[in-house]
């Protein structure tokens, strides 16, 4: 056996008892609180994040929404009106080709 490892095992082998006797429950405190104090700011983060949720939903999607519902009405709205006015000037057109290009009209060519 070198003579390192005579010496070095004795002194290990008491830093390690002494760990056990004294240190080990301070350690063991030590990493309950941590992991309490982690959960503690886990759980006051999420409450947090649905508070400004919920804020963020109250005071910009909610009146988003009834914007865009607004605007999606106003717009079918416009593209009803335009499709009668379509309708309406195609029928006047078909009359009057009617008239125009029928048998007794001026632009007849049969």
């Amino acid at each position: 056996m070198p003579i390192s490892t005579c010496r070095v095992k004795p002194l290990y082998d008491r830093y390690q008892r002494d760990i056990e006797l004294h240190l080990w429950e301070p350690i063991n405190r030590f990493w309950a609180e941590c992991y309490e104090a982690c959960k503690a700011a886990s759980k006051q983060r999420a409450t947090f994040q649905a508070a400004n949720r919920r804020l963020f939903q109250q005071k910009i999607y909610m009146p988003w929404k009834v914007r865009q519902v607004e605007e999606m009405q106003r717009l079918q709205a416009a593209a009803m009106q335009h499709k009668t006015n379509d309708n309406h000037i195609r029928k006047k057109w078909k009359t009057a080709k009617r008239f125009l290009y029928g048998p007794r009209g001026p632009w007849y060519t049969g």
